[in-house]
């Protein structure tokens, strides 16, 4: 269900001791890179981008964009080149996403790899889940699936019901939790954990797109 127009897009990266997920996309004949604000928090602090391919992590100079603001959890940057062929167009836009449609999320959770990577540049080949959009707020979409630590700045993909997805609606933040005592035996403790909900948190790639029309200075060609 996932072509290869969307595969050669998202990335595994990495600012800091951060890690997380990103995916190109084309405005006007330049590319960009969208992911996760809290991937790149540490971008204001001098630390690079670095890139997984080939087996290992590989600088690569970027510009930032711009970064969503209050809680808009979006990065733009613009890489010094392009990251994927200008030959596999996505479409970019919410428009269409509807109540209860199935959608999949990519990325590269708990930094778990798997063991197919493609073109010379030797990238690997993302996780892939579904989810259902189960509600809205705002600029918020609420997903139904299970999101794990990795998938932070992934694409949320969609299309016309039984086809592929053929668009980018949506940029992956996180998922709620809620604590859940731990116990001992039958006895209650003191102590929680972060019980995974179900309910994933992403922005409407309007966002990101906004972000990109005020600041145009992706790479070209």
């Amino acid at each position: 269900m996932i072509t290869s127009n969307i595969i050669h897009r998202v990335f595994r990266i990495r600012c800091g001791q951060s890690s997380g997920t990103a995916f190109a996309v084309d405005v006007d004949g330049r590319q960009y890179l969208i992911t996760a604000r809290h991937v790149v928090d540490n971008l204001s602090d001098g630390a690079g981008i670095a890139i997984f391919s080939n087996g290992a992590w590989c600088p690569t100079a970027m510009q930032a964009v711009g970064l969503g603001s209050g809680p808009s959890d979006v990065a733009v940057l613009a890489p010094d080149r392009r990251l994927s062929p200008a030959d596999l167009p996505v479409e970019v836009s919410s428009a269409g996403f509807t109540y209860g449609q199935e959608c999949y999320f990519l990325g590269f959770p708990y930094d778990f790899l798997g063991n197919v990577v493609f073109t010379e540049a030797g990238y690997h080949l993302p996780f892939v889940k579904r989810a259902t959009l189960s509600c809205f707020a705002g600029d918020v979409y609420l997903l139904d699936g299970h999101n794990n630590p990795g998938f932070s700045g992934g694409p949320v993909v969609f299309g016309d019901p039984g086809r592929p997805p053929t668009k980018f609606g949506a940029v992956i933040s996180g998922y709620k939790f809620a604590p859940e005592p731990v116990l001992v035996g039958n006895a209650v403790t003191n102590l929680t954990y972060k019980y995974n909900t179900g309910i994933i948190v992403c922005y409407k790639i309007e966002i990101a797109m906004s972000l990109i029309h005020a600041n145009p200075i992706g790479a070209s060609g």
